[in-house]
């Protein structure tokens, strides 16, 4: 960015041209000299004093130049950084280079200043070494990283897996590569970044501050909320990341109170876990085997890991998005509830380590889950197993109703009623039957119920075929002791009835 200038610099042309034109002016009394003619006296004298006047100009513009951050160069930089008690570094440090890449393209450039810094797990924090953009419509960019501190160890790759000042739109950072020592010495523009760096960190006591703290040690996610369940002069830190041990998180409190605000109580520790059990009926679009169910169930157990994994602190879950998640499977073409029991309940563990529910204060009644501010959502199927129960897809049975009456029953609507009652009976005994006792319907209760639907008219004779699709059974139910068998999987499709009216009421 070009400095404002606070005064007026002139080029030694400009100086020629105002001497030459003030000793012709003859102002304040003076002879007017106007031979201006190259080689002239006047003109050489003026020349000369306007020569020495330039260097002036020159001089002053550097002097001016060199005191500044953004303008200062070289041995002025060291000084100016001098000031705020920093030294250009001269090799010694750890370098490398880390990708800065999003799952999805960019919509728009996204900027990566230099000096940005790059955090990991018990390793150096790093800055960038050059501006960067990730360019509209790419995933990924690499750009330079240099230690910020001189020494160290080489560093493995994939080490570096934080950003302190997240990046909007940067939703990963890495390095792909080791990490290891130069002797190259820092140039102007990274003390220049540095130096930025240092001044924005001395403002302590803000939110910044305190997320910028945690995120150094490479903690991944950090919350701050003020003034916690209402308690004014207090704030509590989040720490979101589950692999969280004791000395990182003593670490962490002492990096906080370098910035902690004056007079605020600070408060510091991991996400509360809210542990959720996921409780569902599946209906496959096939009858798998025992492996190839065992296989789904894996499938989807990692589906929903994957999933709660990226849940930050204090998000919700939603009943709907896990029922879009559970029918993403190809092989599965329902999802209901099971029983009574809720889709997702959730828990927290008790003191002695058991599971209490909790669902009297997060579980919505629209099935989702809320989490407080400082709360996580994940699953932990070693206290809690999916319950997740797989169903074979239903089967078609065929209805086939031929009925004798001895008059014509009243009312437009008499096979559809007939159809009605028939689907009723069959639907409940489907509802009770298992795979090891399958339900039984006999003929007496089909005739009650169609006997119920008709007045003054008697039934001739009532003779239903029923026909299991899933291995060609015929069952016929024409005498007092018929009877048909449906299984759980079972759903009854009633078909027009066929209706005889013969004369009088034999």
């Amino acid at each position: 960015m070009a400095l404002e200038r606070v005064y007026l610099k002139k080029g030694f042309a400009e100086l020629v041209d105002a001497l030459l034109d003030e000793i012709a002016s003859g102002r304040g009394g003076r002879l007017a000299l106007t031979d201006a003619n190259e080689g002239s006296v006047v003109r050489t004298l003026a020349e000369a004093f306007a020569r020495e006047l330039a260097v002036c100009y020159e001089q002053l513009d550097a002097v001016y130049r060199n005191a500044y951050l953004d303008s200062a160069a070289g041995a002025a930089l060291d000084n100016v950084v001098a000031l705020l008690g920093m030294e250009r570094q001269r090799g010694g440090h750890l370098e490398g280079t880390a990708t800065f890449s999003r799952g999805q393209p960019a919509p728009e450039d996204i900027h990566i200043p230099l000096g940005t810094l790059v955090a990991g797990r018990d390793v150096p924090l790093f800055a960038t070494t050059a501006n960067a953009v990730l360019d509209k419509g790419s995933r990924q960019v690499v750009v330079g990283v240099r230690a910020v501190e001189p020494g160290g160890e080489t560093v493995k790759a994939g080490a570096l897996a934080s950003l302190p000042r997240p990046i909007a739109g940067i939703d990963e950072v890495s390095n792909p590569g080791y990490l290891v020592l130069r002797q190259r010495e820092e140039t102007d523009e990274e003390l220049r970044a540095r130096a930025r760096r240092l001044v924005r960190s001395s403002n302590t006591g803000t939110v910044a501050a305190l997320e910028e703290a945690a995120r150094g040690l490479g903690i991944r996610e950090v919350q701050v909320i003020e003034n916690p369940e209402g308690r004014p002069g207090e704030v509590e830190v989040v720490l979101g990341d589950r692999d969280i041990n004791a000395d990182l998180l003593t670490e962490v409190r002492n990096r906080l109170e370098n910035v902690r605000p004056a007079g605020i109580v600070l408060h510091c520790g991991p996400a509360t876990p809210i542990l959720v059990q996921v409780t569902a009926t599946l209906t496959l679009n096939a009858r798998p085997s025992e492996r190839e169910q065992a296989e789904i169930q894996k499938r989807l157990g990692s589906v929903l890991a994957g999933y709660f994994g990226s849940l930050k602190v204090g998000e919700a879950v939603r009943e709907a998005k896990i029922r879009a998640l559970l029918l993403g499977d190809d092989a599965v073409v329902g999802c209901e509830r099971s029983g009574q029991r809720p889709l997702l309940e959730p828990f927290v563990s008790k003191a002695e380590g058991t599971p209490e529910s909790i669902a009297f204060r997060a579980l919505m009644a629209s099935g989702d889950i809320l989490a407080r501010p400082g709360e996580r959502l994940f699953l932990d199927p070693k206290t809690l197993p999916l319950r997740l129960s797989l169903e074979s897809p239903l089967e078609d049975l065929w209805i086939d109703t031929h009925l004798s009456l001895s008059g014509a029953p009243t009312g437009n609507d008499f096979e559809a009623r007939v159809m009605g009652a028939i689907k009723d009976i069959f639907d409940k005994a489907a509802r009770s039957a298992t795979a090891e006792t399958p339900a039984r319907i006999h003929y007496a209760g089909l005739h009650e119920a169609i006997a119920r639907l008709i007045v003054n008219i008697r039934i001739v004779r009532l003779r239903i075929t029923v026909t299991h699709t899933r291995d060609g059974l015929v069952e016929e139910l024409d005498s007092e002791d018929g009877e048909a068998t449906i299984g759980p999987r079972e759903q009854a499709i009633p078909r027009k009835p066929r209706l005889r009216i013969e004369g009088g009421d034999g």
